[in-house]
């Protein structure tokens, strides 16, 4: 990251633990932690609900001053279309379809400015999908 550019906050928003899941792996890729990425896992039952107050609060935490880039795992679902709902609160871009090359995409580039490193994700999410 360059010294003294804000960075662009990540938070993954997904459903149950593979936000959580996919973080592991991309450390165990990477070598290093990635602490700073905030993680909410969604819930819907009867049991346990997230609401935009858990969301925002992530969103606020992961802002570092370069505004947050929010990945979702599928487009239109409850995630995504929480987390749209709330871009309008602060300098925040969705992005839905998460995978790991778009994760470590993201990490890597945190220090762009937010409409570049969401550009950039979206790029390595859609250049690592391919037939073998």
């Amino acid at each position: 990251m360059s010294p003294g550019a804000p960075a662009t906050g990540l938070v993954l928003l997904t459903h149950g633990e593979i936000g959580r899941a996919l973080i592991e792996v991309a450390e165990f890729i990477l070598g290093r932690s990635l602490a700073d990425i905030r993680v909410v896992s969604f819930r819907q039952s009867a049991a346990e609900k997230t609401g935009d107050a858990e969301i925002r609060q992530a969103i606020e935490t992961a802002n570092q001053g370069g505004g947050v880039l929010v990945l979702t795992d599928i487009g239109g679902a409850s995630p995504c279309n929480f987390a749209t709902r709330l871009s309008g609160v602060t300098d925040v871009a969705v992005i839905s379809g998460l995978n790991l090359a778009m994760l470590i995409r993201a990490w890597n580039y945190r220090d762009q400015p937010l409409r570049r490193l969401a550009d950039l994700a979206q790029e390595g999410a859609i250049r690592d999908i391919r037939e073998s």
